[in-house]
């Protein structure tokens, strides 16, 4: 075909720790130590959250971001969702708020996907999964998810009886 057979692949980061600017700086920091000349063509999307959402105090002082470790209810949501709808059990430091965020985008209707965070907008339907298959690399372990329920409990996102002995 006209595109002489490449595959339309986009590869999409997620931030779970910081905002887009730091995930930028972190993949050409990566590329650049492989090798790679760390120009901005050559880096991956970065997925942003919405910004017209209801994020609660916190996330807006960090402009719809998760803090890094810190319990909050919509990762608690998204854990148990793709936990009990889809069979798919994730940690609650990176894959829970990473799918909160990719649900987010999902969920919205396609007129709304579009409109990035801190003025920098998607351009049309450019939001970088939108009417894409996803295929998701989780890259930590569950080691964790035990004592993060302990720290949902003392917030009073849960109760006793949703933590693992």
């Amino acid at each position: 075909g006209k595109d002489g057979g490449r595959l339309d692949i986009r590869v999409v980061v997620v931030p779970c720790v910081g905002d887009d600017s730091y995930a930028l700086r972190q993949m050409k920091s990566l590329d650049r130590a492989t090798g790679g000349s760390g120009r901005d063509e050559d880096m991956p999307s970065i997925l942003r959250p919405l910004p017209d959402s209801d994020y609660g105090a916190a996330r807006r002082r960090t402009g719809g971001y998760f803090v890094f470790g810190e319990p909050a209810a919509a990762v608690l949501q998204s854990f148990e969702e793709m936990r009990d709808e889809h069979g798919v059990f994730l940690d609650l430091l990176y894959g829970a708020p990473a799918w909160s965020l990719m649900l987010q985008h999902w969920r919205t209707t396609r007129g709304d996907v579009g409109h990035g965070h801190h003025g920098r907008a998607y351009v049309g339907g450019d939001c970088p999964i939108a009417g894409r298959q996803v295929m998701y690399v989780h890259s930590g372990g569950l080691e964790g998810v035990s004592s993060q329920l302990t720290r949902y409990k003392h917030k009073g996102l849960i109760d006793a009886r949703s933590v693992q002995p």
